[in-house]
């Protein structure tokens, strides 16, 4: 999958003010996966709530931070102070200490069993992030993986018909009746 598109772009915005009333946390922010699987890495391209634009085009790796061992295990992971957290590796300390941020969850978005993206929710004091905060960010991220669903299937039904479309003139009018069979199966 390439860089977000405008309607993408969209949705993980909307994801990034649900998260933001749901947790409660002033901060939210999050991307998509750009690249191919060999260079596949998350780019932080939607931000709410943050002061400066240090995590602005950030692109997090497969097991680097937060946010990429959260993309590594493909759940959510928390830490209640990001810079002294042991649990985590330490490439993205200098962004995240210009943002202030110290409490932070990482959501990981799962498209059939594929990691799509990230949602950050952050805080700029270091303290617990409860069950309650975890659960909201997660119900976030659930609805914009259903958005990536749809979005995903559209393109399918969208591709199939400009196949079925193609194949039509080349073979004649009812000729393209198995490409409009794949046009009803993408549909179903």
């Amino acid at each position: 999958m390439g860089a977000a598109d405008g309607g993408e772009a969209a949705d993980v915005r909307a994801a990034l003010l649900r998260l933001r009333r749901g947790t409660g946390l002033p901060v939210a922010f999050g991307g998509l996966v750009t690249g191919a699987d060999g260079t596949a890495r998350v780019r932080i391209a939607e931000l709410s709530g943050t002061a400066t634009h240090s995590l602005n085009g950030l692109a997090i790796h497969v097991g680097t931070g937060l946010g990429g061992k959260a993309v590594a295990l493909a759940r959510p992971c928390a830490v209640s102070d990001y810079g002294a957290s042991r649990q985590i590796s330490h490439e993205y300390d200098t962004a995240v200490a210009l943002e202030g941020l110290r409490a932070v969850l990482a959501v990981p978005l799962v498209v059939r069993r594929r990691v799509r993206g990230l949602l950050y929710g952050a805080l700029r004091t270091a303290q617990p992030l409860g069950d309650r905060a975890l659960a909201a960010a997660v119900a976030a991220a659930r609805d914009l993986e259903q958005a990536l669903v749809v979005r995903d299937e559209a393109a399918a039904m969208l591709a199939a018909a400009r196949e079925a479309a193609a194949e039509m003139p080349a073979r004649g009018y009812g000729a393209g009746d198995a490409a409009w069979e794949r046009v009803r199966e993408a549909h179903g």
